[in-house]
């Protein structure tokens, strides 16, 4: 793997975005950005209140991450570092499901770079989401 890429998981425990940001730090670093998903109340696609997520993964996600990571970093410069953790499992409204950090030396780079890995990963990686609602209700996405 790139070693730009300072982490790339897919885990089923508790993220902690301070501690994915300071994975990033580093001398050269004049610029962080940190991206941070949470399981929100709603969704377009629900009929009502969402109360919690299920995520699940193909076997393949976990090293599909850093590739995806990877593939993002082919174009950007030496100077960036980025990590990123997706979670799986099942998730309360609130919870952190997704977290992006990425250094590098400018600003605009690592808000680029940080929003092109969270897309890609949102487009690539195996990842489906089993959305809850208030009702009893539950909707799958991402198949």
């Amino acid at each position: 793997m790139d070693s730009r890429v300072v982490l790339a998981e897919v885990r089923s425990g508790p993220i902690d975005p301070a501690a994915v940001a300071a994975l990033v730090a580093q001398p050269s670093a004049g610029a962080s950005v940190l991206f941070v998903g949470a399981v929100r109340d709603h969704d377009p696609h629900a009929d009502g209140e969402v109360v919690g997520l299920d995520y699940t993964c193909h076997p393949s996600a976990p090293q599909r991450i850093g590739e995806i990571v990877a593939g993002v970093l082919a174009a950007a410069g030496a100077d960036v570092r980025v990590a990123t953790v997706h979670r799986i499992g099942q998730l309360g409204v609130g919870e952190v499901a997704f977290v992006v950090a990425v250094s590098s030396a400018h600003r605009r780079q690592a808000f680029e770079v940080c929003e092109q890995v969270v897309e890609q990963v949102k487009q690539h990686l195996p990842i489906w989401k089993q959305q809850f609602e208030a009702d009893g209700s539950y909707r799958w996405s991402g198949l």
